[in-house]
């Protein structure tokens, strides 16, 4: 299937999945994948050749995890290397009374980010230059999230140690992580670490569009102990 989507489509498959999503939020969407492409036409922010299908290979991919796993309606979520905003902003979107914390090292890419936040009039998103391992972000951030994402950014092992101090000592103390393909040998190095409680591999299956399953679409939650 190569089916182009639109906010609509998007919107009919996250009912379908016990997700609504109200005209605002259609609308917000809508016009924040309008922006990444306009910021994309200057930033390399996404691919190129992901363009036409932007809706399914990031808007989608990112909201998909909504039907996966427990994500926050309320609290503080940090999301690692955030690049052009994937897959903080809709999720902000979807969930407005949570605290979105954006960060990445890439100045450029970040201020792009947090423009498009501003133009969408988002309260509930916060951008930061810088990396997520520092001193600096950890003595500002360590202990106050309650969920920390990562879209397509480094190794399992890397992001299990960046993310832990982050993570409030109550709640669930997770880490969602966006990947692909055999992840064996990463999620095998991730669990060398001490401090996890579990670590499981969830493939990404919407009925709907099946080419997350053909190319090995995956989340990876990690609970901490």
């Amino acid at each position: 299937m190569n089916t182009t989507h639109t906010v609509s489509s998007i919107s009919s498959i996250l009912l379908n999945h016990g997700h609504s999503m109200h005209e605002e939020q259609q609308r917000l969407l809508a016009r924040y994948v309008d922006l990444l492409l306009d910021w994309n036409s200057r930033i390399n922010l996404i691919s190129r050749k992901d363009q036409e299908q932007v809706w399914r290979n990031h808007i989608l991919h990112s909201l998909s995890v909504l039907f996966l796993v427990d994500v926050p309606v309320k609290g503080r979520v940090i999301d690692i290397g955030s690049g052009g905003g994937l897959p903080g902003i809709p999720l902000a979107i979807m969930r407005p009374e949570t605290e979105w914390i954006l960060i990445d090292s890439v100045g450029k890419k970040i201020r792009a980010v947090g423009e498009m936040a501003a133009a969408l009039g988002l309260p509930n998103v916060h951008t930061v230059n810088g990396r997520v391992e520092d001193e600096r972000f950890v003595a500002e951030y360590g202990g106050s999230a309650n969920m920390v994402t990562a879209r397509a950014v480094t190794r399992l092992e890397a992001l299990v140690r960046w993310a832990r101090p982050l993570l409030s000592k109550k709640g669930s103390r997770s880490l969602i992580v966006w990947k692909g393909g055999d992840l064996a040998e990463e999620i095998a190095e991730a669990r060398r670490n001490p401090t996890l409680a579990t670590c499981r591999e969830i493939p990404i299956v919407v009925p709907e569009e099946p080419m997350f399953v053909s190319e090995e679409k995956k989340l990876v939650e990690i609970v901490y102990r």
